[in-house]
């Protein structure tokens, strides 16, 4: 069982997740930059460090998701959204690629007209700013068959 505490895990077992300073610290200036709705709605957003390599199937690595947290879950969970990063699955990602990475992740992010908010599908297998602005293949040197995941769950 692992359990955050003060952006630390604290665990019996391996540490599987932890609150990432980090990724909070490059999403500011995408947030700013590229997605200024969610300050503007007061949207938080928390950023999880996994040491887990998750897939899609047997082969396709998933780099990040982003998750709606749910009511019930918010009682314990100070932030609307989730954005887990898998550490094993970004090796080999420049800082660059990482922002995109980070940014492709805050695209999931939904806010109607009326403040609610949702999880956003991909437009394409890409969202299609990203794709303006860095192309489709902009995971290159990322291993054959790694993509940014497709799963992000509501719960």
């Amino acid at each position: 069982m692992t359990i955050l505490y003060g952006g630390e895990a604290m665990s019996n077992d391996s540490t599987k997740y932890v609150i990432s300073d980090l990724y909070s610290f490059m999403s500011e200036e995408i947030i700013r930059e590229k997605r200024p709705d969610i300050l503007a709605s007061g949207v938080s957003v928390g950023f999880i460090s996994s040491t887990i390599e998750k897939k899609i199937g047997k082969t396709k690595m998933v780099l990040g998701e982003c998750r709606k947290v749910q009511e019930l879950y918010s009682l314990f969970c100070p932030f609307d959204f989730l954005i887990i990063i898998y550490e094993p699955n970004c090796e080999g990602l420049t800082e660059d690629q990482m922002k995109i990475l980070i940014w492709h992740e805050l695209n999931h992010i939904g806010i109607d007209e009326d403040g609610e908010t949702f999880i956003n599908p991909h437009d394409v297998e890409e969202f299609d700013d990203i794709i303006k602005a860095h192309g489709i293949h902009w995971t290159e040197n990322v291993p054959r068959g790694t993509i940014g995941g497709n799963d992000h769950g509501k719960g």
